[in-house]
């Protein structure tokens, strides 16, 4: 059915529920994580220290990472910054035009130029939303995960687009479609 496409492989309630023992276990080494109200909240500059705890802990472990936003300029710069205080080389791609399939194209560029002893990369994309995260990667046959966004502090557009995730979820329910929350 035409509604698949919005359906995520996974469910996360934080970011920090992917462990690199379940990327591993799951067969995923790289990560494209989306930024706003996945990472942190939408109208924040600041990456919560459990944050970059998990950032850490998954470049320690080898995961290869990419962050991406569909904004830029100010706020983009001070994560950026932020990253690189707690040494964090992690690129973070900004204007990225989700779900074009080419913003997810040129994240899997980015993570292979990152990793080029990695003969391939196994990616898992990550995000906060149904019609931007999950559509985009599907559309680029990547597998995506999606969890419950950070805050409720959206652009107009993102709220009117709520609505319909959450009918869409309740109906993905509703078939017995929806995967288990992680």
């Amino acid at each position: 059915m035409i509604l698949d496409i919005l359906n995520p492989d996974y469910r996360f309630s934080s970011v920090t529920g992917i462990t690199p023992e379940w990327l591993q276990k799951k067969g995923y080494d790289s990560l494209l994580l989306d930024i706003d109200n996945t990472l942190l909240p939408r109208n924040s500059s600041v990456v919560p220290e459990k944050h970059i705890g998990w950032l850490k802990n998954l470049q320690k472990q080898g995961i290869v990472l990419v962050l991406s936003s569909n904004n830029g300029g100010k706020r983009i710069r001070q994560i950026k910054a932020q990253l690189q205080e707690n040494a964090l080389d992690i690129p973070v791609l900004t204007w990225a035009g989700k779900p074009i399939p080419l913003a997810y194209r040129r994240a899997c560029r980015v993570l292979h130029e990152t990793a080029p002893e990695k003969t391939s990369i196994q990616v898992l994309a990550v995000g906060d939303q149904l019609f931007t995260d999950v559509l985009g990667a599907h559309l680029c046959n990547l597998p995506a995960a999606w969890l419950q966004p950070l805050s409720q502090n959206d652009f107009i557009t993102t709220k009117l687009l709520r609505v319909f995730e959450k009918q869409l979820m309740q109906y993905f329910d509703k078939k017995g479609i929806l995967p288990n929350e992680n």
